[in-house]
């Protein structure tokens, strides 16, 4: 089970949100094929939560979440090299969490898009039949995703990525202070 934390009282979660969730406009292969969408950060943060990631799913392409992940994950061709699990091995779980936060839009039953409209869909169960259509953030899983790391918008204090150039970090909280150096900066001994 893929360990995480909600983002309840999280200052720096709260600050991303309001760097990431801005409307964009992007396209995937040609500019006339471009489509405006506001990017989403999932409400979890996975392990120390220093990196962050883009994730896409093939059919929403090139719509992305915002996934903040631990410091220690590889990716790619620096998996080998981390101190931690690849970003990989838990896209299924990050997916399940994106639905459950932003809903899903595929039938829970057939798996058919609930993207299209009813006329166009062939599940006769109740979720097809309703003339309801499925619109962004919601997530179509079908078909897989792909991820990347990005970097950390400005404003956040960050440090290189050791093992990638792409994807810096979160700087790491500075270490709690002792009792006695506290004491001491105050003039006590």
């Amino acid at each position: 089970m893929l360990e995480s934390r909600s983002i309840e009282g999280d200052e720096v979660h709260a600050k991303l949100k309001a760097e990431i969730e801005k409307p964009e406009r992007a396209h995937l292969w040609v500019p006339a094929d471009a489509i405006e969408f506001t990017p989403r950060v999932l409400p979890r943060v996975f392990g120390d939560g220093r990196a962050l990631f883009a994730l896409a799913t093939i059919n929403q392409r090139p719509a992305y979440w915002v996934i903040r992940a631990c410091s220690t994950w590889g990716s790619g061709l620096d998996r080998g090299d981390a101190p931690g699990p690849d970003f990989a091995e838990f896209t299924d779980e990050i997916l399940t969490d994106l639905e459950e936060a932003f809903g899903n839009g595929r039938c829970g039953y057939s798996g058919e898009s609930l993207f299209y409209p009813k006329s166009e869909r062939s599940c006769d169960c109740e979720e097809c039949q309703d003339d309801y259509v499925a619109a962004w953030p919601e997530v179509d899983g079908c078909g897989g995703c792909s991820w990347s790391r990005i970097d950390w918008p400005e404003g956040f204090e960050v440090v290189p990525h050791p093992l990638s150039g792409m994807g810096n970090l979160l700087a790491p909280p500075p270490p709690p202070q002792t009792r006695a150096a506290v004491q001491e900066g105050n003039g006590h001994e």
